[in-house]
């Protein structure tokens, strides 16, 4: 084959390649999926009968996200459930911890029965425990709903406790002047392993993680969040102040949220008590109880 004929087949050859493939340098590589705003996180929150549901900075905000019972109280996230303490008055279907999915899809209202004006309810070792307001008891029961046990460890405060938190190998409960502690078995009882000084109504929170743990100091003499060593050294009444009759607390990996009651709001600070806000959100009630599903 002549010279020229060559070039020519190379030439047709070139162009039927061009014209299926496309040239490289004319299309660009399809771009990735853009990362979600706000971290993929959400905040839940309890206000009377609704829970609220928004992203971890505050936006987004649901404020009807699932319709609870009246006077919902605390929250926690597990397994991929929202529970809630149901802690209505009697003959309204309430003194129940309630459970749907994260999405709020599955609501039961009545997943766990038998409490006694449950306030504070939390998740973790696959238990769920509640604070029995009325009877002055911690309750447990499995995640899936059995095992229950309205009793399981009496508190030193008749007519509360207001919060119950797990965490580092320990139970922890709101005496209001003192936050109690037990191990997880229910054994070692200690009423008094931190004092608070105010009171009544002076804890009405708590959070802990691997280093700390939390509470808030929500009557006239506090409005802060406290902080102290698990060992229950280093009290730090006023760890955050500025905050409005702050009740429940929450924790993720980077931050500490706190339901302010008196101003509607919720509050959000750096673990190390650094970039207090006191409205990452504000709602068109009270809030009450707030939980944090972490980052995925």
């Amino acid at each position: 084959m002549s010279r020229p004929a060559v070039l020519a087949v190379a030439l047709t050859v070139a162009a039927l390649l061009a014209a299926g493939c496309g040239s490289p340098s004319s299309e660009s590589p399809p771009s990735p999926s853009p990362a979600p705003a706000g971290g993929s996180g959400y905040l839940y929150w309890t206000d009377q009968n609704l829970i609220g549901r928004a992203r971890l900075n505050g936006s987004g905000a649901s404020q009807r996200f699932i319709t609870a019972q009246t006077g919902v109280g605390g929250l926690a996230v597990s397994s991929g459930y929202l529970y809630w303490a149901n802690h209505g008055p009697p003959g309204d279907g309430s003194n129940t911890i309630g459970r749907a999915r994260l999405n709020g899809s599955g609501a039961n209202q009545r997943f766990i029965t038998g409490a006694s004006a449950p306030s504070g309810v939390t998740a973790a070792g696959g238990y769920l425990y509640w604070a029995n307001n009325a009877t002055g008891t911690i309750g447990r029961a499995n995640l899936n709903g059995t095992g229950i046990n309205q009793r399981f460890i009496i508190t030193a405060q008749p007519h509360g406790p207001d919060a119950v938190v797990v965490g580092s190998g320990h139970i922890y409960w709101a005496n209001d002047y003192t936050i109690g502690r037990a191990n997880l078995n229910g054994t070692g009882v200690d009423q008094q392993f931190i004092r608070v000084p105010y009171g009544p109504n002076g804890v009405a929170g708590l959070a802990v993680n691997s280093q700390y743990i939390y509470w808030t100091n929500e009557n006239d003499h506090g409005d802060a969040v406290g902080r102290a060593n698990l060992n229950g050294t280093g009290v730090n009444q006023k760890f955050i102040t500025g905050a409005s009759n702050p009740d429940a607390l929450a924790i993720d990996s980077q931050y500490l949220y706190w339901a302010n009651w008196g101003s509607g709001s919720i509050g959000r600070a750096r673990l190390d008590g650094t970039g207090v806000s006191q409205h990452i959100l504000t709602m068109h009630g009270r809030p009450h109880g707030v939980a944090a599903e972490p980052y995925q």
